[in-house]
C-alpha cells in the first residue's frame, strides 16, 4: 500500500493513493494512515519555507508493510523525495525534522484508546 503526498501550486499538502485524493468521505482508514505523511510534509514545507526553498518537484512517499492475514499496518516507511538540486548540506537535517513529527511518536509509542456510550 502506498500514499503520495504531494504539494499543490499554493503549497497545500495533497495525499493520494492509485492517482485519487485521500478525502475522509472515501475512506477514514487511509486518512488516519496517511496523517504520518501528511505530518511529515508540513514539517518539510516549514523546513523548505524558512531557507526560501521551493517545493517544486519535492513530494513524499510512504509505503506501509500491511499484514493480509491480520489486516494490519505492521511498519510504514517515508521516503522525503528531492529534486537532485537540493543542498546536500541539508539532507540529514531534514531527515532530523521529519523525525519530530507528533504522529510519527504517537505511532511509534501508542495510546491507549477505549470505547464509552453515554449509557455506561
Amino acid at each position: 500500500m502506498e500514499i503520495i503526498i504531494t504539494f499543490d501550486k499554493a503549497g497545500k499538502i495533497v495525499p493520494t493513493t492509485n492517482g485519487n485524493e485521500i478525502t475522509i468521505n472515501e475512506s477514514p482508514y487511509l486518512i488516519f494512515l496517511a496523517t504520518a505523511g501528511m505530518c511529515s510534509a508540513v514539517y518539510v514545507r516549514a523546513f523548505l519555507n524558512q531557507r526560501d526553498m521551493s517545493l517544486e518537484g519535492v513530494y513524499l512517499t510512504q509505503k506501509m508493510n500491511y499484514n493480509q492475514q491480520t489486516n494490519m499496518v505492521e511498519g510504514i516507511n517515508i521516503m522525503v523525495n528531492l529534486p537532485n538540486s537540493f543542498p546536500s548540506k541539508y539532507v540529514s537535517a531534514i531527515k532530523h525534522v521529519v523525525s519530530q513529527c507528533p504522529v510519527k511518536k504517537h505511532f511509534e509509542t501508542p495510546p491507549t484508546m477505549e470505547v464509552f456510550t453515554n449509557l455506561d
